[in-house]
């Protein structure tokens, strides 16, 4: 009694164990980890299913008080002390830091709007600014994404708040009616009308929030009725003259794209952009999947409550259901949550039960197997390209070490070091690329003033001459010496070169400097990059390509608009540099500038 009353003290949760890891007994004051606790007979299942970094295979046999920093597959920071006495070792456990919870104030939402995931996160923000604002607000999103629940977000957030709130289905009834019961009617206006006449939804929003769901599925018609009365903001009921006005913010919500109803013609433009005002999208749940957990505890909850029953389900049975598509959203599984604890015959539901009461994969559920090769790679090169691609999907899928490894089926272990040495090689690639494109920019402003410095030397009277006696050396000559005094001066010009484009648009090398390996006259055909850095020159803008390989070698090329004496472009001038002089350039500037290029 004493230990546990020392451990408890000292510690949120620990656990004792044999020196094979057999847990022997555990104290919990915290119940963060209680019942994970209950479920391990050893301390390495444990770790493995609660910790990123394990660290009962590196303890070393001692008497001195081991400290380890962990984190948890849920992004705990944990401090953990091994003390090793009478040939067992006491484990304990100090959570330093949690995740920080997702604050709802000043958002005065209702518990059934869960707000975890970094994309929920942004939508209640926009939601808050759209309570604020009061003004006309579109949700958008998949079926069973939650929009109501949204919208009565925005109106429990809001000023209008202790005002009516009033929901309209506008898919739900037949166009012959659901004119009257937006905008109400008067007595005996039509057959089977109420003698005392109806007010409609939007007189009985007044001063406070109308909720038009469906919105795309209105009618033309009715749209143009709409339209008036978000423009005029009055209401005129079927069978009377008299106009009403109204004070109401309109949240409207639909499934469809209404940008391309309107593209289409089916939907009015100047009521979409009506609407549009502040448009918010809720993602699908798969996109969200890190609020899978707490939403099935929250219908649990409510499942529980409304049948009498005190069901929960087992850790791998959430982890189960978190990997599902769920194309209903959270819709189908707040469903899927009440069938369950109707039918269930356990009070813990396990993972088996939960896939014996999961419906069939739905028909618009897409699973992609095929992969795309469009070239011979080794194997083993093949192998790592695709596993990567698998871990990182899954990774940003459910931003969870312990569901990718699930869903990908291997250990945790596994997946941490697989996904670690991932993240390792993207930061040094990573860094390599900024290291080097800060470099290289710099390369580039030199090679462009050499370009730029030899253009404004070159007679525009003798240019003109040459690009309209293409054959006349009197002309090309010159123009050659100095491309050859240049790639005599300037250290690392390969070649330099003038090039025009005849009267079907290809490109042609006027003149050269001594050595140029495509003749004069001669039609270039080069790579995308090249070409690309040529038609700007044509264009009047100086560029540089990155290194780029063709069938004489590998390049980084500088090209530049000749003018006439008119300030016209006919010609483009160009200088090759080798990768090899691009590569000692680099080496150069990253030690002149103290950057370390790898």
């Amino acid at each position: 009694m004493e230990q546990v009353t020392i451990l408890s003290q000292m510690f949120d949760f620990s656990i004792v164990t044999k020196e094979n890891g057999e847990i022997l007994e555990y104290f919990a004051s915290n119940d963060t980890y209680k019942s994970n606790l209950s479920l391990h007979k050893s301390i390495v299942s444990f770790e493995e299913e609660i910790f990123s970094n394990p660290i009962f295979t590196s303890l070393v046999v001692s008497d001195e008080k081991q400290t380890f920093l962990q984190q948890t597959w849920n992004k705990h920071r944990v401090l953990t002390y091994v003390i090793h006495s009478n040939g067992n070792y006491i484990f304990g456990y100090n959570i330093i830091e949690k995740p920080a919870e997702v604050k709802k104030e000043p958002l005065s939402f209702n518990s059934d709007f869960i707000v975890k995931s970094p994309a929920m996160t942004k939508v209640a923000a926009q939601i808050q600014k759209a309570a604020n604002a009061g003004a006309t607000t579109l949700l958008l999103g998949e079926s069973g994404v939650g929009k109501e629940k949204a919208a009565r977000a925005i109106y429990q957030s809001g000023s209008r708040k202790n005002q009516p709130f009033v929901a309209i289905n506008c898919g739900a009834l037949p166009e012959t009616l659901i004119e009257s019961e937006l905008f109400g009617y008067t007595e005996g206006s039509f057959t089977g009308a109420q003698k005392s006449g109806k007010i409609g939804k939007f007189r009985e929003a007044n001063k406070g929030v109308i909720f038009l769901d469906e919105v795309g599925e209105l009618s033309l018609s009715m749209q143009v009725k709409l339209l008036r009365v978000l423009q005029e903001r009055i209401v005129t009921p079927i069978g009377s003259s008299k106009e009403y006005p109204i004070d109401v913010q309109v949240i409207a919500a639909t499934n469809k794209s209404l940008i391309n109803m309107v593209n289409e013609g089916s939907f009015r433009e100047d009521l979409y952009y009506r609407l549009n005002i502040i448009p918010i999208t809720i993602p699908p749940l798969r996109e969200r999947a890190v609020e899978i957990p707490e939403l099935i505890e929250h219908f649990t909850t409510i499942s529980n409550n409304k049948y009498h029953c005190n069901r929960l389900f087992s850790n791998t049975a959430i982890d189960f259901l978190t990997l599902q598509e769920w194309p209903g959203n959270v819709r189908e599984l707040e469903n899927f949550i009440e069938r369950t604890i109707i039918l269930a015959d356990e009070d813990i539901i396990s993972i088996q039960t939960a896939r014996d009461f999961l419906d069939a994969p739905s028909s618009n559920q897409a699973v992609e197997k095929d992969f795309s090769i469009n070239k011979l790679i080794p194997l083993q090169e093949a192998q790592e390209l695709i596993e990567e691609q698998l871990i990182t999907m899954a990774m940003e899928k459910y931003n969870s070490l312990k569901l990718a490894a699930n869903v990908l089926g291997i250990s945790p272990p596994t997946m941490t070091r697989k996904y670690k040495k991932i993240k390792e090689m993207k930061e040094e690639a990573q860094m390599l690329f900024s290291t080097r494109h800060i470099l290289e920019s710099e390369l580039d402003k030199r090679l462009r003033a050499t370009a730029v410095v030899t253009s404004v030397s070159i007679s525009p009277t003798v240019l003109e001459e040459a690009v309209k006696q293409p054959n006349n050396t009197k002309y090309l000559d010159p123009l050659s010496e100095q491309l050859t005094q240049i790639y005599t001066r300037e250290e690392g010009v390969q070649w330099g070169f003038i090039f025009v484009r005849d009267h079907e648009g290809n490109i042609v090398n006027l003149t050269s400097s001594e050595g140029f390996v495509i003749p004069v006259g001669t039609t270039y055909i080069g790579s995308d990059i090249i070409l690309k850095s040529i038609d700007n020159a044509f264009k009047g803008i100086v560029s540089v390509t990155p290194v780029y390989e063709d069938e004489y070698g590998e390049w980084k090329t500088c090209c530049s608009p000749l003018y006439d004496s008119e300030g016209k472009v006919i010609a483009i001038l160009g200088f090759d540099y080798s990768k090899e002089y691009v590569n000692n350039e680099l080496h150069k500037l990253s030690e002149s500038l103290n950057i370390s290029l790898s």
